[in-house]
C-alpha cells in the first residue's frame, strides 16, 4: 500500500487562541470509457528538387482529403499539426590515404505533413475511416488514440474525488485521536495539467478489410487518471 502523506498538529491552547490543524493530501481518481478517436496521419514525399517534393506533398494531401470525404467526413475535418521540408543526407565512406573517413551526401528533400482527424468514437465509423484512408494512394502512416471529449468534466470528477478522499481521512484520524474536525481553512492545488493515460494503436501496415468481410470490433480500455490536492482543517478538542 502506498504511504499516505498526512500531517497533524496537536491542538494548542495559547494566548492568541490559535487552534491546531490537520493537513491531508487527498488523492482523486477517475476512469471513463473513451468517447473520442484521434487518427494521427503522416505523409512524406521525397525528391531531389525542392519544388518537386513540395508538389508531391501537396498532391498527397489532396488525395488524403478526398479519401476522408468518401468516408463521410468534411474536407476541413482534416487538421494540420506539423509541416516541414528538410534536406536528407546519408553518410558515405571514403579513403583519405590510409584513413577511413565519412562525408555527407545529399539524397533528397523530404516534405513531411502531420495531420489529425478527430471524431466521436463509433466502431462502424472508425472502421470505414481506416479502411478508406489505408486505401489512399498517398499511403499515410496511421496511428489511433482513444481519448475523452469533455476533459473538463473528467478533471472535475478527479478533484471531487480528491476532496471526498481527504475529508474521509480527516474524519477517521480525528475520531481515532478523540478530537473534532473543525472548519476547512485552506486548500492547496497546483493546477498542473492532469496526466491522462491512454494507449495508441499503430496502424502503419494496416490492410484494408475486403468487401463482404466483418470489420474489427474495437473495445478500447477505460481511460484512468489521478491527481492530488492538499487540504487544511482546524481541529478542536
Amino acid at each position: 500500500m502506498a504511504e499516505e502523506n498526512i500531517t497533524t498538529e496537536e491542538t494548542t491552547e495559547n494566548i492568541s487562541g490559535e487552534k491546531g490543524t490537520i493537513h491531508i493530501k487527498g488523492i482523486g481518481h477517475a476512469e471513463q470509457a473513451p468517447d473520442q478517436v484521434i487518427l494521427s496521419l503522416t505523409l512524406t514525399a521525397q525528391n531531389k528538387e525542392y519544388s518537386a517534393a513540395m508538389k508531391i506533398g501537396s498532391q498527397q494531401i489532396e488525395m488524403l482529403r478526398e479519401s476522408i470525404i468518401r468516408a463521410g467526413f468534411k474536407g476541413d475535418d482534416l487538421k494540420t499539426t506539423n509541416f516541414n521540408v528538410n534536406p536528407i543526407y546519408e553518410n558515405e565512406e571514403y579513403r583519405d590515404g590510409n584513413s577511413k573517413r565519412y562525408r555527407q551526401i545529399f539524397v533528397a528533400f523530404e516534405c513531411r505533413h502531420d495531420l489529425k482527424l478527430k471524431f466521436d468514437f463509433d466502431n462502424k465509423k472508425l472502421n470505414k475511416a481506416i479502411d478508406t484512408i489505408a486505401s489512399c494512394l498517398s499511403q499515410p502512416k496511421i496511428s489511433i488514440a482513444f481519448t475523452i471529449k469533455d476533459m473538463d468534466a473528467f478533471n472535475d470528477e478527479i478533484l471531487k474525488s480528491a476532496a471526498r478522499d481527504a475529508r474521509r481521512k480527516a474524519k477517521v484520524l480525528c475520531a481515532a485521536s478523540k478530537v473534532k474536525l473543525g472548519r476547512l481553512v485552506d486548500i492547496n492545488y497546483s493546477w498542473s495539467e492532469i496526466s491522462v493515460r491512454h494507449k495508441q494503436v499503430l496502424c502503419a501496415d494496416y490492410e484494408p478489410v475486403p468487401m463482404g468481410k466483418p470489420s474489427f470490433d474495437i473495445q478500447p480500455e477505460e481511460i484512468k487518471a489521478s491527481d492530488t490536492v492538499e487540504f487544511y482543517w482546524e481541529i478542536e478538542s
